[in-house]
């Protein structure tokens, strides 16, 4: 991050001496700065041909790590996420690629990567070191990046003091290397960028270009100081103010808002215009907004459209960016946020199961019992419990020549847990899917009983014994986990809509003539 804040001093440096040696005053300074935000009608778009087979992905968390891919002609590509980068454990793929074209600078070759998912922001710089196949001087390497697969290409930021290929990367997508001269961007500089943000990274990154092969080659310069309130000024009417103001609108644009007015803060300090010792200067209000409207939408997708996979990712996500700004506890937003992943993650369960023993003889019982549970989301540990009646809906004893009073006896039925597993997502499905359900449960201990009467024999009266308890244990068994003290349930068939899921068994024992049918039915039930 640090040498990032060194380019924007670097460019406004020079933009400004240039403009003051032909005018004299600052106006000519504001003139240049806001020359950048010129917006291009035909901003410059690659066309690339990524290597799928060579695709690497990798689990990264909050705490950072890093990710390596090489391509195919030997080129390998290292991406160091920091710690507090993310703010959540993310998925990340890296994709080399084969061929570029439209590249408007450069000798024709180009070492590039794909970086996803597509337009992922991060809360501190990762690096992606590029080792390419065939050697690039120093005064000849150009770093350039392009949106999505090949939109709005500008100039990367390098990391200045490293000889070897590092750029510093604030989001994804792709970033590559090719050999040529910062002077060739000259006749389409114009055409860097398709938005304000874009146009002054561009700018700033040639700037750092320039910073490093000065460096690199011993004829470093020391800067001065400047007035920086121009381009403040510019860039807070330009971008700020209106992203900030359509915050409410949607999720995605107070994600923008947010990020945006971040990064200026940020910038005021590092160049001096803010309070060092007050802290981010960032206003909470803001923060809140963005809670509000992005986590409404996840409700609203999971209430109507029964997308229950993405609501607790978003709300950790949400809750690691107010630890990460340095907010306290207590944010009306962050307690409506846990509102809302707790009434869209509520499920009722149904349990029907049916019991079948013979002794070989004309005996035995049936037992059938079923329950209906309610399972709600819990913040604060993150679990999603429930406990019911264990109803015996059915019980039949059977004894050869006497006479049989069966009589029913239900017990608890309770869930200890049921776990979302998540799908990948994909570009033909953004939102994700389930995959499965974990459900860690115990059925309940049963008490029928029964009175037999037989012949020339006083009346037996079983005292109330778990019967079709007896069914289900032995027959389970290797779904127990004896560290958690419950069965589990996984390899759910998943239907989506209100009737999410379920799962059915037939399970029997042939040496004791036991036999067990039984399903589980979810049925999502949004608040």
């Amino acid at each position: 991050m640090k040498n990032y804040w060194v380019g924007i001093i670097l460019f406004i440096f020079i933009a400004g001496c240039s403009s003051k040696g032909s005018t004299g005053g600052n106006s000519s300074t504001k003139q240049d700065v806001k020359a950048i935000f010129d917006i291009p009608a035909d901003p410059i778009a690659v066309t690339i041909t990524a290597d799928a087979d060579r695709q690497a992905e990798k689990a990264i968390p909050v705490e950072g790590g890093s990710l390596s891919v090489t391509a195919s002609d030997g080129s390998i590509f290292t991406l160091d996420v920091p710690a507090g980068a993310l703010v959540v454990e993310t998925v990340i793929r890296m994709t080399p690629v084969n061929a570029i074209t439209g590249l408007p600078f450069g000798d024709g070759t180009a070492y590039t990567v794909q970086l996803e998912p597509e337009g992922l922001q991060l809360f501190g710089d990762a690096i992606l070191t590029i080792k390419p196949a065939v050697e690039i001087p120093i005064d000849h390497q150009l770093f350039f990046g392009y949106q999505g697969h090949g939109t709005d290409l500008i100039l990367a930021a390098p990391v200045v003091e490293s000889s070897e290929i590092k750029i510093q990367i604030s989001h994804f997508s792709g970033y590559g290397v090719t050999k040529g001269l910062l002077a060739d961007i000259e006749p389409v500089r114009k055409r860097l960028g398709g938005s304000a943000e874009a146009r002054l990274d561009s700018q700033i990154a040639e700037q750092l270009a320039l910073e490093r092969q000065r460096q690199l080659s011993g004829n470093g310069e020391e800067g001065s100081n400047v007035d920086f309130e121009a381009y403040f000024k510019e860039y807070e009417e330009q971008v700020v103010k209106p992203r900030v103001a359509a915050a409410g609108e949607s999720c995605a644009a107070g994600q923008l808002a947010l990020q945006t007015v971040l990064g200026h803060e940020r910038q005021k300090q590092l160049l001096g215009s803010g309070d060092s010792e007050a802290g981010l200067p960032f206003d909470i209000d803001l923060l809140d907004t963005v809670t509000d409207v992005c986590m409404k939408e996840e409700y609203e997708m999971c209430r109507d459209d029964h997308v229950i996979q993405r609501i607790i990712p978003v709300w950790l996500g949400t809750e690691r960016q107010y630890q990460l700004l340095g907010f306290a506890e207590g944010s009306p937003a962050l307690e409506n946020a846990r509102d809302y992943v707790r009434k869209c993650l509520r499920f009722e369960l149904e349990f029907h199961s049916d019991g079948i023993f013979h002794d070989g003889g004309g005996g035995g019982y049936d037992s059938t019992v079923e329950s209906k549970t309610i399972l709600q989301f819990n913040p604060q540990d993150l679990s999603m419990k429930g406990n019911s009646p264990l109803i015996n809906t059915a019980f039949e004893f059977r004894v050869t020549d006497c006479a049989v009073t069966s009589n029913r006896g239900g017990g608890d039925f309770e869930v200890l847990d049921l776990a979302i597993v998540p799908g990948e997502t994909s570009t033909a499905n953004p939102l994700g899917s389930v995959e499965d359900f974990n459900m860690l449960y115990y059925p309940g201990n049963t008490s029928e009983s029964v009175s037999i009467t037989c012949e020339d024999t006083p009346t037996y009266n079983m005292p109330p014994s778990p019967l079709w308890t007896g069914f289900f244990l032995p027959l389970h068994e290797s779904e127990m986990n004896f560290e958690k003290g419950g069965f589990e349930a996984s390899g759910w068939e998943i239907l989506g809509g209100e009737y999410f899921a379920r799962k059915e068994w037939t399970k029997n024992d042939a040496s004791v003539d036991i036999t067990e049918v039984g399903t589980f039915k979810l049925y999502h039930r949004p608040e």
